[in-house]
């Protein structure tokens, strides 16, 4: 069983340095490449992940989470919750396959624990004088990722939809401001 699951981690880390070094860019990526740099055969590769695609998102979200967790608060709820919000839509715009397979995955099965609920989760930790944010904020906050999710996957047509193109950071930013100002309107410094 230890060994087992050894050979899983081996392969997730090999194919997570794979997916590092390409840039995102996962066609050049093949299960023969990742089974070389694990240094295992193919055939384990199929049998814990069943197939490439499978392995790659699930990499993907692992590494994505990681970057979520790394966000924290600095000062100020409002403040705090647009400069969280601007790195998270820069980090998708920096990394957009990585970001398009993550968002895809959320939404093709969302569970409680996907990277658009940690974001969520990770944007309610802003507020730190409540313990668990209330039902309407969590909503807010889930609306708000939402919006920049919906944004970043219509990225190359924003500025003919919007007005505004999401590619271009202060343009970015301002249509961030203007959402977080939108549903958060009634948020006092704190």
């Amino acid at each position: 069983m230890k060994a087992e699951i050894n050979a899983k981690e081996k392969i997730l880390q090999a194919a997570m340095e794979l997916i590092r070094v390409s840039a995102g860019d996962i066609n050049t990526i093949t299960i023969r490449a990742i089974a070389e740099k694990a240094g295992i055969g193919v055939g384990l590769i199929n049998y814990h992940f069943q197939n490439k695609e499978n392995l790659i998102t699930l990499c993907v979200q692992r590494m994505i989470g990681n970057v979520i967790m790394s966000y924290r608060p600095a000062g100020g709820a409002e403040r705090d919750l647009t400069a969280n919000v601007k790195a998270v839509a820069d980090f998708l715009v920096e990394n957009p396959a990585l970001s398009q397979i993550s968002i895809l995955a959320d939404h093709q099965t969302p569970q409680a624990s996907d990277n658009t609920m940690k974001t969520v989760q990770g944007f309610g930790n802003i507020f730190s004088s409540e313990t668990v944010p209330s039902h309407e904020k969590k909503l807010k906050l889930f609306a708000l990722v939402s919006f920049v999710q919906a944004l970043f996957l219509r990225r190359d047509m924003s500025k003919e939809l919007f007005g505004a193109d999401f590619r271009d950071k202060p343009q970015r930013d301002k249509m961030i401001d203007w959402i977080v100002q939108q549903l958060f309107q009634d948020m006092q410094e704190k």
